[in-house]
C-alpha cells in the first residue's frame, strides 16, 4: 500500500531526529548543526526547515525523540523480568546496560549543553522528569512493597548516571563493574536482604 503524505512527512521527521541523535553521540552537542543533521538524513535543507524551522525547535523534539525510545526500551524490559527472587540485580543490570547505550549518551549532551542553554533546559526538564518518573515507578512495581524501595530505585539512578559519566575519562571496565557488584550487594543490605558483612567481596583463602 502506498503511503499517505502524512506517513511520509512522519517518516520524514523520524529520520531527521534519528539523524541528529546519531550526531549527538558520534560528535557531540558543539558539533551537531544543522549542516550536520542534513548531511545525515540526507533530505533538504527546505524539508527540515519545514519541520524543525530553528536548532532550538530539532533539539526541543530531539529531547523528546530520545526520551521516548529510551523509556520503551527500558519499560519493556522491566516488564519482563521473571519474578524468581533475583528482581533487584536484573533492576540494576538493565539500567546499567541503558545507562551506558548510545541513547543516553545523546540525552547526556543535551543534559551537558541545558547548563548554559535556558531555552534547552526549559524544553529538557519536564521530559526527563517524566521518564524518570516513569522508571522510578516501574522500578518500585518490580521490587515491592517496602519502604526503602522507592530510596534504593533512586539511589540506583544516580549511581548509574555517575559511573556513566566517570567513566566518560577514566576508562576502566573492571572497576566499573566491581562497583555495580557492590552496589547490587549495597542495595540488597539497605533493603535487609542481604547481611553487612557481605558487602565486599572477600579475597579467596580468606
Amino acid at each position: 500500500m502506498r503511503r499517505t503524505q502524512a506517513q511520509r512527512s512522519e517518516a520524514t521527521r523520524e529520520r531527521i531526529l534519528d539523524a541528529t541523535c546519531q550526531s549527538l553521540v558520534e560528535r557531540g552537542y558543539a558539533e551537531t548543526t544543522t549542516a550536520e543533521v542534513l548531511a545525515r538524513a540526507d533530505v533538504p535543507r527546505g524539508t527540515l526547515l519545514h519541520h524543525f524551522p530553528t536548532k532550538v525547535d530539532l533539539l526541543v523534539a530531539s529531547v523528546q525523540h530520545v526520551a521516548r525510545r529510551r523509556l520503551d526500551a527500558l519499560v519493556a524490559e522491566l516488564d519482563a523480568v521473571p519474578g524468581d527472587g533475583a528482581e533487584l540485580d536484573a533492576f540494576v543490570d538493565i539500567v546499567w546496560r541503558h545507562f551506558s547505550a548510545p541513547l543516553f549518551w545523546a540525552a547526556l549532551e543535551l543534559w551537558n549543553a541545558a547548563r548554559t542553554d535556558t531555552e534547552l533546559r526549559a524544553a529538557l526538564m519536564p521530559v526527563e522528569k517524566e521518564v524518570f518518573g516513569v522508571l522510578h515507578d516501574r522500578g518500585v512495581a518490580l521490587l515491592g512493597d517496602d519502604p526503602r524501595v522507592p530510596t534504593v530505585v533512586q539511589m540506583t539512578f544516580e549511581v548509574m548516571t555517575g559511573l556513566v559519566m566517570t567513566g566518560i575519562v577514566s576508562g576502566e571496565l573492571g572497576r566499573r563493574e566491581l562497583l555495580i557488584r557492590r552496589w547490587k550487594r549495597a542495595a540488597a543490605v539497605l533493603l535487609g536482604r542481604r547481611a553487612p558483612d557481605t558487602l565486599v567481596e572477600r579475597a579467596k583463602g580468606h
